[in-house]
């Protein structure tokens, strides 16, 4: 615990003459509303979808919107970081987008984030949300998506969201990563929310979750798995359709207390996800729902990305862009992730981290040519099964 509030000092003393990465919205209804995302997974690219959300609301909506990033000790984003600074700006917060996975925070900034949903804030979460830490250790241990006490099942996830990565009651994988897409449609029975006007069916690469609503929610989304990784109409049949998303009206705050709030949770939303406009849309429409903002949606909203947009396939540990800073996001035009920006996670990589490169590089040939230009010494061959196989011998 030492060690960490020390790095946590550390870090903070790099920090002091930096802002978060803040967009303000000059005109729009969302004038005069603050809404704070958190980014920090290690896997979905949390770190380029929140972004983009944030500056499409603050841009064409009018929305001051912040966004803090898992950084390393040099400030650079890094996915699943230990270090979120800036969290105090949740205090004026009016709206959180929640986009984490296995997070492991200092107190003082897991103190933050507490606070927000003690006083009872309204909140967005996104895919791995419901597993949004792991490892904690000391006071806030049962934020930890594992946590089995009776004070506090399943973690923040499962008390705030509805679920946790628990088989049984929660979420597991359904369909199979990298290989298998997904279609995302509203549920007949919530046709007329709010949220669904103008979404139309989203492709979503990151494939589905198969997830279990909560009690008291009302389901909004159901996902089917298809025998493609891009858009089609190929169904994978033996993957009946379940469900991927919801609204709740209430959650319980880690002190346990109930608190009345919106609440979104969808089970899409890597950055991939998000060239489909209609998945950006419900984005869009989850926030100004949540905020109680329903009068202010409709089907034409803009919804158009700002600036340049060029996500990363998501994978845990490799092809993440390396040497970012919030910073170099901050202009209007400015490209997420920074055309210069390079893979990161490529060299020397394991023997399973091979593995996964070579599993996320087969649906996506176009990343492949994109890497052979563009990062010197890359070779496909390194990264394919017989290669390993070969190599070790």
């Amino acid at each position: 615990m030492f060690l960490k509030s020390l790095a946590l000092l550390v870090s903070t003393a790099c920090f002091l003459a930096a802002a978060p990465l803040t967009f303000e919205g000059t005109r729009g209804p969302g004038k005069g509303k603050h809404i704070v995302f958190i980014a920090n997974d290690h896997e979905y690219r949390s770190e380029e979808s929140c972004p983009l959300i944030a500056k499409i609301l603050a841009k064409h909506h009018g929305f001051r919107c912040t966004v803090l990033f898992g950084v390393d000790e040099a400030g650079f984003i890094k996915a699943g970081a230990e270090l979120v600074p800036d969290m105090e700006v949740l205090k004026d917060a009016d709206l959180l987008v929640f986009f984490t996975r296995f997070m492991n925070l200092p107190d003082e900034q897991a103190d933050d984030l507490v606070a927000y949903f003690e006083r009872g804030g309204p909140a967005v979460g996104i895919r791995t949300s419901t597993h949004c830490f792991n490892g904690q250790k000391g006071k806030w241990a049962k934020l930890n998506f594992n946590h089995e006490g009776e004070d506090y099942r399943g973690g923040l996830g499962e008390q705030i969201f509805g679920n946790t990565w628990h088989k049984g009651r929660g979420q597991s994988h359904y369909g199979s990563n990298h290989k298998m897409g997904a279609r995302v449609t509203g549920l007949a029975s919530a046709k007329g929310h709010p949220i669904l006007t103008g979404v139309g069916p989203i492709h979503a690469y990151s494939g589905a979750y198969k997830s279990q609503p909560p009690a008291g929610a009302t389901p909004l989304l159901e996902v089917q798995v298809l025998n493609t990784f891009g858009p089609s109409d190929d169904i994978h049949t033996e993957s009946p359709v379940v469900n991927a998303g919801w609204t709740r009206d209430s959650y319980i705050a880690p002190s346990g207390t109930k608190k009345s709030a919106r609440i979104v949770y969808t089970s899409f939303g890597a950055s991939e996800d998000l060239l489909d406009g209609d998945g950006r849309r419900f984005m869009v429409n989850s926030c100004l729902w949540s905020l109680g903002m329903e009068d202010q949606i409709n089907a034409g909203l803009n919804v158009n990305i700002v600036g340049g947009y060029k996500p990363s396939p998501y994978t845990t540990g490799a092809l993440f862009r390396s040497g970012v800073k919030p910073t170099d996001l901050a202009d209007w035009d400015s490209q997420i992730m920074p055309a210069d920006s390079k893979f990161g996670g490529l060299d020397n990589p394991t023997k399973f981290m091979s593995s996964r490169i070579d599993r996320a590089l087969q649906p996506r040939p176009e990343l492949t040519a994109h890497l052979e230009k563009n990062h010197p010494g890359f070779d496909r061959r390194n990264y394919r099964p017989q290669a390993r196989k070969k190599s070790k011998k």
